[in-house]
Order: structure tokens, then sequence, then C-alpha cells
């Protein structure tokens, strides 16, 4: 069982990454209520903390809902 957590902790966490990497966007327009148009680019390191937190967030609810599967698998086949 742990073997399948941790396996699917790192595959969870290095597809996020690499999702966010493709389609995360560092450019954000915004269009005020007067009708301009604001253009942020947000800086890289703040762009690359990002993408990390998301993508341990992602782990993490990946290794809890397939703890859940195996647990109610488990259950069910005793």
């Amino acid at each position: 069982m742990e073997k399948i957590l941790v396996k699917t902790g790192i595959y969870s966490f290095i597809g996020s990454f690499f999702l966010l990497i493709i389609f995360m966007k560092r450019e954000q327009n915004t269009i005020d209520v007067d009708g301009m148009t604001t253009f942020t680019v947000t800086p890289y390191p703040e762009f690359f903390f990002n993408i990390l937190r998301y993508s341990v967030i992602s782990a993490v609810i990946a290794v809890v809902l397939v703890c859940g599967y195996l647990l109610t698998n488990k259950k069910s086949s005793e």
C-alpha cells in the first residue's frame, strides 16, 4: 500500500508540475470598470513558486483520494 501511495504522490507531482508549466500563464489582462486594460506579468520566481505550490497541493489530493480508494476496497474485500 505504501508503494502505491508513494508512486501516486511522485507521479501526480511531476505530472501536474509539467502540465502547469505548459498551461499556466504569466501574463494577465484585467479590464477596469472604465474600460481601461491593465497588463501585468508575474515575475519568474513567483511564477515557479505558484507552480510548485499547486503541484504539491494536487499531489496531496491525489494521495488522499488513492488512500481512501484503497481503504474502501480493503474493507469491502474482507
